[in-house]
């Protein structure tokens, strides 16, 4: 049905729901959900995974939760994750079994939840667990993988640290009997791309992998994640001497962070560079670091809005080709000038030379840009006034919400007729 002959119920599905977050993707599918929840003749219900000390059952901010999936625990380990595949596809089989006919709708907001359904499905497209056995597009740990095949994922997965945010340690880095599973759930996940009607990407270049796999151009459409963040009363005072640099996500070898400071150690400066986040690299990176660079560790969603205040210019220097990092979104959400790499989806916000830089993945060029940005106090003040207006044009929660209301009834209508 559409809004205007009834209520349309819209039913999320998604791996993991706040408070329990293990990344953007939770934060985006809440905001979703609370956003449409405010629109006249929408009701939202979101199905995700039991938490331990949260009610099974429980309306906040207009959306229903049912915490009714099973995972078989944690995300900790690479053993933890194997125990999710076992039980967590099985219970949004089951759950959805139960329910799935009081909806109009079935939005897949993680892709580790996608099942075949008797009614109109959607699936937002935030990660590339579906294009890459690895989940992360990245080759060796060097370079954007441009397809894989059995033998090219063995000498990736050889030559790699990294499996998701997990060490990849001897035994599992050179052993067949861990290969092959990882393998075969990966062919599994990209089956799955044909068991959804409509997809929501972030960016052209998730376009460009759907249609990849076999998905009509007309069955894409490009819809960034909402950026909204709600300010609190929790505050960071930050030092306000020079122009200051902030980083903001996990520590990890293929965000770059080495190559943020490398090239920042290297700029006769009185700038300073702030490290916001926590992972497997901080001793190396701390390490590395000179005099000029702070390292804040984890911060409580609540307090980033502050840290979004008071920096000169946020950066993003990945090596793999993110999606679309929410750090982007929020940025601009702020109207802070960026620096990003050109990988992935960052192109997609960054546009060179208007609102921020784009960077080459290497020292050189990151040296020059950031000393550009640095130095060029006037063109920061452009940027930042050209930021705004990007977001109130392109990023806008209302736009987004109205761009996702159309293509749910673009969709029905399509079912109907």
């Amino acid at each position: 049905m559409s809004r205007s002959e009834g209520i349309l119920k819209v039913l999320f599905v998604s791996e993991s729901y706040p408070p329990e977050s293990y990344g953007g993707g939770e934060l985006s599918c809440a905001l979703l959900a609370s956003k449409l929840a405010e629109c006249k003749g929408i009701e939202v219900t979101v199905l995700t995974s039991e938490v331990e000390g949260c009610p099974t059952l429980e309306r906040n901010k207009g959306v229903t939760i049912l915490r009714k999936l099973k995972t078989g625990g944690g995300r900790a380990t690479l053993w933890d994750n194997l125990k999710r595949k076992m039980y967590f596809k099985r219970s949004v089989r089951r759950q959805l079994g139960r329910i799935v006919e009081e909806y109009d709708i079935v939005h897949f907001f993680n892709l580790t939840s996608i099942v075949k359904v008797d009614k109109p499905s959607f699936a937002t497209i935030n990660s590339y667990i579906n294009f890459c056995p690895k989940g992360n597009l990245f080759y060796k740990d060097k370079e954007v993988c441009q397809g894989c095949s059995p033998v090219k994922f063995i000498g990736c997965i050889t030559h790699s640290e990294y499996i998701g945010g997990h060490r990849l340690r001897t035994p599992f880095k050179y052993n067949p009997l861990f290969w092959l599973p990882l393998y075969i759930d990966f062919l599994k996940r990209k089956k799955d791309i044909q068991k959804v009607d409509r997809f929501f990407s972030l960016s052209d270049f998730i376009n460009g992998l759907l249609i990849k796999e076999g998905v009509k151009k007309s069955k894409i459409s490009k819809v960034v994640n909402i950026s909204d963040i709600a300010e609190s009363d929790d505050k960071m005072d930050l030092d306000q001497e020079g122009v200051l640099l902030v980083y903001i996500g996990e520590l990890s070898n293929i965000k770059g962070v080495d190559l943020l400071i490398k090239a920042f150690n290297r700029l006769n400066t009185d700038s300073r560079l702030l490290i916001v986040g926590d992972g497997p690299e901080r001793e190396k990176l701390t390490n590395l670091a000179g005099p000029s660079v702070d390292f804040l560790g984890r911060v409580d969603h609540d307090a980033v809005h502050s840290i979004y205040r008071q920096a000169d210019v946020v950066v993003v220097p990945s090596l793999w080709p993110e999606p679309l990092s929410r750090v982007l979104l929020e940025a601009a959400h702020f109207g802070t000038p960026i620096v990003a790499t050109r990988v992935g989806g960052s192109p997609e916000i960054v546009k060179d030379g208007y609102n921020g830089l784009l960077v080459d993945p290497e020292v050189e060029d990151m040296v020059q840009k950031l000393k550009n940005i640095i130095e060029d106090h006037g063109e920061r003040d452009v940027m930042a006034e050209n930021m705004k207006t990007f977001y109130r044009r392109k990023l806008c929660s209302e736009r987004i919400v109205n761009d996702i209301v159309e293509v749910y009834e673009e969709e029905l209508e399509g079912v109907r007729s």
